[in-house]
């Protein structure tokens, strides 16, 4: 009986064979690589900003110490406003400079006001003309010796002051107590003694009421306490 064979397969040529055999390796090594490209592709520079940016990721990275600032360390806002500082700095020094010279314009007013009354008496003496020895050739008149006067005192002294010596003398610059000797406006005791403020302390009023200004604030303090004074002992 006689048998059919199969007919046999056709063999591919060992080329092929070859070439198929050496494709495998190489298309596994080519897709472990294109892996190996991609994680190195998507894990990320940890020292790049951008990473350190990122939330969540830049708190777990960066450990205490990472950064710190001296513990001297101060702030200092640059664009803060001072111009409020700046204006009233300059408000105080411009306060401090009209006191100033209010308190300028003041003292040469009275030095003024001196020197003027000192001009009207001499002037009224003037006019008099006696040769009298120790017997003034006229007296200046009582409001300008009053005048004169309160420009040596506070305002709040002169009530005081005029009250004082009208009750001593009248305000008349020949007063003599006939018991005591004392002379003047002030009633000095002696009555030369006022030649301290002036050689013509006789005569002049101005003079008289220099010293007894001076004297009661250097025995009393003021013309207020020396009239406080007169008005529980009778003398000052």
């Amino acid at each position: 009986m006689g048998r059919h064979l199969a007919a046999p397969s056709a063999r591919r040529p060992p080329l092929a064979r070859w070439a198929r055999a050496c494709l495998r390796p190489v298309a596994c090594g080519v897709a472990v690589g294109a892996v190996a490209m991609t994680f190195a592709q998507v894990d990320p520079d940890t020292s790049s900003p951008a990473f350190a940016d990122a939330p969540g990721v830049a708190a777990d990275r960066l450990g205490p110490g990472t950064v710190a600032a001296p513990a001297d360390a101060t702030w200092t806002a640059t664009d803060a406003d001072t111009s409020w500082l700046t204006d009233a700095i300059a408000a105080e020094a411009a306060e401090r400079a009209r006191q100033a010279a209010e308190a300028e314009a003041a003292r040469q007013a009275q030095v003024e006001a001196e020197r003027e009354a000192e001009r009207k008496a001499a002037r009224s003496l003037a006019r008099g003309g006696s040769s009298t020895p120790g017997v003034p050739p006229s007296r200046v008149p009582v409001g300008e010796v009053k005048q004169y006067a309160a420009g040596l005192v506070g305002a709040d002294q002169w009530g005081c002051l005029e009250a004082l010596w009208q009750r001593e003398s009248g305000w008349d610059p020949s007063a003599t107590n006939s018991s005591s000797g004392a002379f003047g406006i002030p009633q000095s005791l002696p009555g030369s003694k006022m030649a301290s403020a002036g050689p013509d302390w006789r005569s002049n009023p101005l003079t008289q009421v220099r010293w007894g200004v001076s004297y009661i604030e250097g025995r009393y303090g003021s013309a207020c306490a020396a009239w406080q004074h007169s008005q529980s002992t009778g003398w000052y």
